[in-house]
């Protein structure tokens, strides 16, 4: 039975905050920009800042970047500030007055403390507004935006997306289910590579499942198989699939692609690996980076 009708509805829309970062690379801004995009189902939304936003709401500096933290900690305008907060990243930690989130980055725990610094930020933001004939409209702004009024935007939520998790282990199922399901995801489950294809041919005739996890060895047929099976049937083929195993070697690998999966994950999966592979196949997230 699909998991989220024991679920709690999920809102139809989300607060959408402009995140400026830096001191990262372009590679790590691409990285990070593609699993922010996974925030676009979640109650607050993080979107990295474009050449039309006024200003940022919330900053995510790089504590491996010295000019980044000597810019945190200066007192010029444009630096965070309690309307405009940061959450800094890093291997070692470092005194700031912003929370720390160590690398390599815990998606979650990132999530979770860039939503508490906003929380912190609006509230201020809201005894500014009570108190405005005592605010200049200016003070701890930079130049460029000094007149600018900071504005959290509501987005519609993207329409619920299905996954399929095809795993004879309970403690992968469990964990797979505890990670998806703060991004309101439909998940299915399957223990067999049979129940496996038999639910994705169903599924098939309303809408394909728009990503599968799949075990490699399961009872019965094994996960390449129902991986090629699913790949030659035009019902199921639009679905991503993504390998799921203990085995990691160069024929494994070889043998995953081969089947025609589109992603290949290692036991035990890490969270931060999974949030990346969602991110990257499912339509809402790659949607989302056009907006």
């Amino acid at each position: 039975m699909t998991q989220s009708s024991s679920m709690v509805a999920a809102s139809k829309a989300s607060r959408r905050f402009i995140l400026e970062m830096r001191g990262f690379s372009n590679a790590e801004k691409s990285m990070l920009t593609s699993t922010f995009r996974l925030t676009s189902r979640r109650d607050m939304c993080y979107v990295e800042a474009g050449e039309s936003d006024g200003r940022a709401d919330i900053y995510l500096i790089n504590a491996d970047n010295p000019e980044a933290i000597e810019e945190l900690l200066s007192r010029d305008i444009g630096v965070p500030n309690a309307h405009s907060p940061a959450v800094v990243i890093g291997r070692t930690p470092i005194e700031t007055p912003w929370p720390f989130v160590s690398k390599p980055i815990h998606w979650m725990r990132l999530f979770e403390n860039l939503d508490s610094e906003m929380q912190r930020a609006l509230l201020h933001r809201s005894a500014r507004g009570a108190l405005s004939d005592q605010w200049d409209g200016a003070t701890m702004r930079r130049s460029s935006d000094q007149k600018s009024i900071a504005v959290d935007a509501i987005i519609e939520t993207p329409a619920r997306e299905t996954v399929l998790v095809v795993d004879d282990s309970a403690t992968v199922r469990a964990f797979m289910r505890i990670k998806l399901s703060p991004f309101q995801f439909d998940v299915d489950f399957a223990e067999t590579g049979e129940q496996a294809i038999e639910k994705a041919s169903a599924k098939a005739d309303d809408k394909a499942y728009n990503c599968i996890f799949l075990d490699i060895m399961m009872p019965g047929i094994d996960g390449y198989e129902v991986c090629k099976r699913i790949k030659a049937n035009n019902k199921t083929k639009s679905s991503a699939v993504v390998m799921l195993t203990s085995k990691s070697s160069i024929i494994d690998k070889l043998r995953a692609n081969w089947s025609g999966c589109d992603a290949f994950l290692s036991k035990p999966v890490a969270e931060d690996d999974l949030l990346a592979t969602i991110a990257k196949f499912l339509p809402s997230v790659r949607d989302s980076a056009k907006l």
